[in-house]
């Protein structure tokens, strides 16, 4: 019984990293990625830092953090909505492959574009800009967390029907800019009036930038651990409606 569940998961497995593989080589220069992964929130990006004193090495957690937001998010609402477009997602459906399997896949293909871009800005900032790293493990739990929990939200949005990524873009950069605004990007949190901090706290967002100011020395206003607990509940939350989501919807066709 216990061979039988093994195989079982391990064959699960197998299938999600064969599509998180697959969705790899086909999305990740697709221009929507692009676009939505790493021309927007680097454009953003510029567009804080012309008009700020601070040196750029202080502002490498801000690239971090929006490049892992919006990276890691955009996959999903790409993949998914294109695939049924062209009836691949269909067809994996109709093949011995669960349902279960291809969200994972495609959230760790996420996970992979959203940690493998953000890495980048970190290594250059090392080498010629004065970045430095002072806890590992806070920049470690701030990748890992950060890119599953908004990974996980992209797939979430995907779930919305649709056959063009516009589709599922348009709703969640609803959420996506606003959380901008209130997770101490452009403004500290410290700065911000009381009920603004208490909304800040609601957002994953807030605690990925806190993190990642945290593992280049800087101040924090939460917390590691309470930056943890909160990426850790959003990281199952969105799992487990994204998952439910997509359930509903094969099941109304």
């Amino acid at each position: 019984m216990m061979n039988a569940h093994s195989s079982h998961y391990s064959r699960e497995i197998r299938v999600a990293w064969a599509i998180a593989v697959k969705d790899m080589r086909t999305y990740y220069t697709k221009p929507p990625s692009l676009m939505f992964g790493i021309l927007f929130p680097f454009s953003l990006f510029l567009s804080f830092s012309i008009g700020t004193k601070a040196p750029l090495a202080a502002q490498i957690p801000i690239l971090v953090s929006q490049t892992l937001f919006f990276a890691s998010s955009s996959i999903g609402p790409v993949v998914i909505p294109t695939e049924r477009a062209n009836q691949t997602f269909d067809r994996f459906l109709t093949s011995p492959v669960s349902l279960l399997s291809i969200l994972m896949g495609k959230t760790l293909a996420g996970i992979i574009y959203g940690a493998g871009i953000s890495v980048i800005p970190v290594l250059v900032g090392m080498a010629f800009f004065g970045f430095q790293i002072i806890s590992l493990g806070a920049l470690f739990a701030c990748f890992l967390l950060s890119s599953l929990a908004f990974s996980a939200l992209g797939i979430m949005f995907a779930s919305i029907p649709g056959q063009t990524p516009g589709q599922v873009m348009m709703p969640l950069n609803f959420v996506r800019i606003p959380l901008l605004f209130i997770s101490g990007v452009y403004t500290p949190i410290r700065d911000l009036p009381t009920w603004m901090q208490a909304v800040s706290m609601l957002s994953p967002l807030t605690h990925t930038v806190e993190l990642a100011r945290y593992a280049s020395g800087g101040e924090t206003f939460f917390g590691p651990i309470l930056n943890v607990t909160i990426l850790t509940i959003y990281v199952a939350t969105f799992l487990l409606m994204g998952i439910r989501f997509h359930i509903m919807n094969q099941r109304k066709e």
